[in-house]
């Protein structure tokens, strides 16, 4: 009900005035397969579309809009209202910015909860600030209704950019912070980042050729090689690190056709039973216990045909006995 009421308001602001650009489109897309399910799981057919409303106007030195999303498995409508001006940009939203992310407990590090009790919901953002001072960027969100205990209930973010040199700053209600720069020398960018739990990495990258590099050591004492290249056609990367853990992929794209070949042998998995999550006292399952599914697969092959820049199939497997067909199509009007 609470998105309904900022949707009509949302259309309230903008009655009475000529609206200058009014943007409606949507999206379809079917899949057919067992993409993401346990072992064993037969195939089937899912079916998502969703609908937008984009307005803006310009009246003097203000600028202003309203955003709306109907989409089918959702209850309400999703919106957003905002101004902007030489003071900046001030956004109104339910749970829309994700710059505030729950918490979650020690033993189940993937999940939290939303103001409305939804698991992993990451959106919980309801006024957003976003102003330029100079060379300097500040972005406020802040929630309205209060947080699950101990969330944050704002996050604050200041970045500067000098051009040889660049610094950041990230802190938030519950007294977490992290800092974060990095400087050119030469041919190189070298860049640190020091969190209020103590926790430091630095690292180091170039250019050489048509290859990137990067080198990263983290105060956990992972060391982190990782390099990527583009050559038109073929873009690829691969990392390692003394943990055991690599990763590599190639993406070749010819017109219409795209393939893509990646490899992760880091399992995310996930927890077996039932779990707490931190800020409130329901439980729920928090799955099998089965690795392995969807994307945390070790290797997955995906092939794309675009028809047209509105209309895309893709065909995708992996070595779970996983595969999953689909059509997208998007709508401009």
């Amino acid at each position: 009900m609470k998105k309904l009421i900022l949707m009509t308001s949302a259309l309230t602001l903008m009655g009475g005035a000529a609206i200058a650009d009014i943007t409606v489109g949507g999206e379809a897309k079917v899949k057919y397969g067992n993409w993401g399910t346990a072992p064993g799981t037969a195939a089937a057919f899912s079916f998502n579309t969703k609908a937008t409303l984009t307005m803006e106007q310009s009246s003097g030195d203000l600028s202003y809009g309203a955003k709306l999303t109907l989409e089918n498995g959702k209850n309400a409508a999703q919106g957003v209202i905002w101004v902007s001006g030489g003071f900046g940009k001030v956004s109104f939203g339910i749970d829309e910015f994700d710059e505030i992310k729950g918490k979650s407990d020690a033993a189940n590090p993937n999940f939290g909860w939303d103001v409305n009790g939804a698991a992993k919901e990451k959106d919980f953002g309801d006024v957003k600030y976003e102003g330029t001072f100079g060379n300097t960027t500040a972005t406020l969100v802040a929630a309205v209704k209060g947080m699950g205990k101990g969330d944050a209930a704002w996050d604050l973010g200041l970045k500067y950019a000098g051009g040889t040199w660049n610094a950041s700053l990230d802190t938030d209600s519950s007294n977490a912070w992290k800092i974060k720069g990095d400087v050119a020398v030469g041919n190189f960018t070298i860049g640190a980042s020091y969190d209020n739990a103590s926790a430091y990495d630095v690292w180091a990258k170039t250019t050489f050729g048509a290859i990137n590099a990067k080198l990263t050591y983290a105060s956990s004492g992972k060391i982190t090689a990782a390099f990527d290249g583009d050559t038109g056609n073929v873009k690829w990367a691969l990392e390692a690190n003394n943990k055991s853990h690599v990763k590599a992929s190639v993406d070749y794209t010819m017109d219409a056709l795209s393939i893509g070949l990646a490899y992760d042998n880091k399992d995310s998995g996930d927890a077996a039973g039932a779990c707490t999550y931190a800020g409130n006292d329901a439980t729920a399952a928090c799955g099998t216990g089965i690795k392995d599914r969807g994307d945390d697969a070790d290797i997955i092959l995906k092939v794309g045909y675009k028809a047209t820049d509105n209309l895309k199939f893709e065909v995708k497997a992996n070595d779970a006995s996983e595969y999953e067909i689909s059509m997208t199509a998007g709508f401009t009007f």
